[in-house]
């Protein structure tokens, strides 16, 4: 067999090369801290590292969602704290003109402060979140107002998803009704779920919760018994808060004790907003329990993904001075073998 001195140097510069390149190699491992940066260095483990990565994304914008959602139930829990507190106001009014101490004088100046108290409320039932949706308009978030003046009703206001709002147009003109006001509502996914389907409710679907509400519902007065003696319209106005408040005023107004029902009514409304509260706040807790169970399962999975990906120290500072020796050794013998030629041995 011929032996040529190319084929040794070409076999040298092969064998430094190579030792480069591991050298290189387990540089960039030790720089980078992880044993894969690519798929080359562990085809299996990089395609493991990459699901990983999307499942932890993907947690991380659940919790972005989770903070959006917190932001919109504090303004839903605000708006009604306000009108719990207005209503109590009135409640008290209310209850002091009863006293037959008050003449007609006196409550009609006590109207006024009820006026004021309706604007407010009114308000707070239209209220309005910070990305410009209403927030008790059921599904039509997007409506002008949640409550709207009775056209059948003067002076008495219905909820857009209700019979009562027929007839009222808002302001470019189209007609304010709207019976999808009555269905579902603006939903937020927090966390993984099962099937990715989403029920009329979020009661029985821990995965996402609802930060907009049907009004009609929330201000709601149970079992309502006021007559609405006041009114000159075609039908019955909506057994709504805000009416309830109405009705109040127009008594006082025409110098009238207000009647008993009024403030029983009242009573029942205060009670239906501390029930919406509390369903409130139990979606804020469901909010933060999944936050710490998608933190949880996020660190088991940075665990199982530092298995995968990180570097052993101890084992690249080995590999690292065995390549740096090896390299070493290579660049010797290359140089010595260059100086290998018959004409060394003639001379």
């Amino acid at each position: 067999m011929r032996i040529s001195t190319n084929m040794f140097q070409s076999q040298g510069i092969g064998s430094i090369q190579k030792h480069q390149s591991e050298l290189m190699d387990i540089q960039e491992k030790m720089s980078s801290g992880k044993r894969v940066n690519g798929p080359g260095d562990d085809p299996v483990a990089i395609t493991q590292i990459h699901s990983l990565n999307r499942i932890m994304d993907t947690i991380d914008q659940y919790a972005k969602n989770g903070d959006y959602a917190q932001i919109q139930l504090v303004q839903e829990e605000t708006a009604i704290n306000d009108t719990v507190e207005s209503v109590q106001r009135a409640r008290e009014l209310a209850i002091q003109m009863m006293n037959d101490t008050y003449n007609s004088a006196d409550r009609q100046a006590a109207a006024e402060e009820v006026g004021q108290i309706v604007k407010q409320v009114f308000n707070m039932m239209n209220y309005t979140n910070s990305d410009g949706e209403k927030l008790f308009a059921g599904s039509n978030v997007d409506a002008e107002l949640a409550f709207v003046e009775d056209p059948n009703n003067p002076g008495y206001y219905a909820y857009i998803g209700s019979t009562n709002a027929i007839g009222q147009v808002d302001s470019a003109g189209n007609p304010v009704y709207e019976p999808l006001a009555n269905y579902g509502s603006r939903f937020v996914q927090i966390s993984f779920d099962a099937d990715n389907k989403l029920d009329p409710d979020d009661l029985g679907d821990p995965s996402r919760v609802r930060v907009t509400d049907n009004g009609d519902k929330v201000f709601q007065v149970p079992g309502a018994t006021t007559p609405f003696t006041y009114n000159t319209g075609t039908g019955t106005p909506d057994s709504n808060l805000l009416n309830v408040l109405v009705e109040l005023q127009n008594a006082l107004a025409a110098g009238d004790s207000p009647p008993d029902e009024v403030v029983s009514d009242m009573d029942a409304s205060i009670g239906q907003l501390t029930r919406v509260r509390a369903e409130i706040g139990g979606r804020q807790n469901r909010i933060e329990s999944q936050y710490d169970a998608g933190e949880a399962f996020k660190l088991a999975l940075e665990e199982r993904r530092s298995k995968l990906e990180d570097m052993d120290v101890v084992e690249g500072i080995t590999d690292l001075t065995k390549n740096e020796n090896a390299l070493q050794m290579a660049q010797q013998i290359f140089t010595r073998v260059q100086g290998l030629s018959l004409f060394e041995y003639l001379r």
